[in-house]
């Protein structure tokens, strides 16, 4: 797999600068913003068409898909942590509601081959600057628990219903090569960020560092419980 032919491809080259140009200065109007995620809409469509599915690129997407299912347990056991605490902590009042968000690390990824400057604006648009809605929540769908809304109400008590796993041979790997990757057993949050946010294979694959966020909110108060847990 060559990456740097990937984006050397003149298609990239001009949105990717263009992204980092209006990125650099962080000031969006309405028409900015529209202007953005068209852009990271279409640096994601482009780069989905020069997938190259190889045994490179198969390695680096399972090392990605274990790293993200170790972040995701590792949040799972904390939120469910302090929800249990809320629940037996005589001085908490009834009403309270734990909230467990995973991210992409936000420093670009060190394992990248593309080190420029160019490359690291465009990361601080897609993980940092909030143009993919549906990344607002992070990874996955965010974990939120209260005495109302039990894990079990939600369907998220166990780490397989979190991920999309019930079956041991589920695989979220639409949008991939079928035959490539049917042995993959990708979990859901992967899907989420490849189908439904503006990150591509290129972006997630070097990705091996997340950032965990729990927190509890008691009456509209938000007592934070623990913050950006960076896990490498």
């Amino acid at each position: 797999m060559d990456i740097k032919h990937v984006f050397e491809d003149p298609r990239i080259v001009m949105l990717e600068e263009e992204i980092a140009r209006i990125n650099e200065y962080n000031r969006y109007s309405d028409e900015e913003k529209y202007l953005m995620e068209y852009l990271l809409e279409e640096r994601s469509s482009v780069l989905r068409r020069l997938n190259v599915y190889d045994d490179e690129m198969k390695q680096l997407l399972i090392e990605f898909n274990d790293a993200l299912r170790y972040a995701c347990t590792k949040l799972h056991r904390q939120t469910m942590a302090v929800y249990q605490e809320c629940l037996h902590h005589k001085d908490y009042p009834e009403d309270f509601e734990v909230e467990g968000k995973i991210f992409l690390d936000y420093k670009y990824p060190a394992l990248h081959p593309i080190q420029t400057e160019t490359a690291k604006q465009v990361w601080d648009a897609l993980a940092c600057e909030g143009f993919s809605k549906l990344y607002d929540d992070g990874c996955a769908w965010p974990l939120r628990f209260s005495r109302e809304y039990t894990p079990e109400y939600s369907g998220y008590e166990t780490l397989e219903n979190w991920f999309g796993m019930e079956n041991e041979n589920d695989n979220w790997n639409e949008g991939l090569d079928r035959e490539w990757s049917k042995d993959l057993h990708l979990i859901y949050p992967f899907h989420n960020l490849y189908d439904h946010c503006y990150f591509s294979l290129y972006d997630l694959i070097y990705v091996r560092e997340f950032n965990l966020e729990v927190h509890v909110e008691f009456d509209d108060n938000v007592k934070y419980q623990t913050t950006e847990n960076r896990i490498d």
